[in-house]
């Protein structure tokens, strides 16, 4: 874990939206869709995600609803002075919330992330649908992106990097595909986020004469 000199697994911490404890950590590495700074590459390390359960908010008051997140490790602080009291009276002042969170800790939770990309496509629309289509039915279970760049090359190269869309805001491209390639925190094989599911939806811009 790269981040984790500060925060923990374990770890009571200071959460954007309360006071939590530091469930898992996951670190990312810098992928072939990412914007790689000049003094990165490929695999060095990009950020990590924090899962954390919320205890109370920031004035010790109990949160009862969606306790359980994955939010950026950089917006979070290790508890200092202040909230250490501020959580200590709210454990006191509230024991049975208190009970009931330790009992939810025990409760497994997954959550699932995405890839969400843009490229721009050539030739026609029914075309890319075919091709996208089979890309879909040759990828495994679970692949990672360069598998995935793989097989969409075998496929013609309706997918190509260099027609990439940053932002993925496609104004002026005539035919583009937005793709969103889905997986489960904490899958991985070695640097890279372990894929298991892949949709696409070709759209059109009007072209204006």
């Amino acid at each position: 874990m790269v981040m984790s000199n500060t925060i923990k697994e374990g770890d009571w911490f200071i959460a954007v939206d309360g006071l939590a404890i530091a469930e898992r950590l996951f670190d990312f590495y810098f992928e072939e869709f990412d914007d790689i700074p000049e003094d990165k590459n490929l695999g060095d390390y990009n950020l990590s995600m924090v899962q954390y359960r919320l205890f109370c908010d920031f004035d010790g008051l109990p949160i009862r609803r969606n306790r359980c997140k994955v939010f950026n490790h950089r917006f979070s602080r290790p508890l200092d002075f202040k909230y250490k009291k501020v959580l200590n009276k709210s454990i006191k002042d509230h024991p049975k919330e208190y009970a009931s969170f330790v009992k939810f800790l025990n409760i497994k939770k997954e959550f699932r992330g995405w890839t969400a990309l843009t490229f721009g496509l050539g030739g026609n629309k029914d075309d890319s649908i075919h091709y996208l289509n089979q890309i879909k039915n040759e990828l495994p279970s679970f692949f990672t992106f360069d598998v995935f760049l793989k097989v969409a090359s075998d496929n013609k190269r309706v997918i190509d990097m260099t027609h990439h869309i940053p932002n993925n805001w496609p104004f002026g491209i005539p035919l583009y595909v937005r793709i969103s390639l889905s997986y489960t925190y904490g899958n991985y094989f070695g640097k890279r986020i372990l894929y298991d599911r892949f949709e696409f939806r070709v759209e059109e811009n009007a072209i204006k004469e």
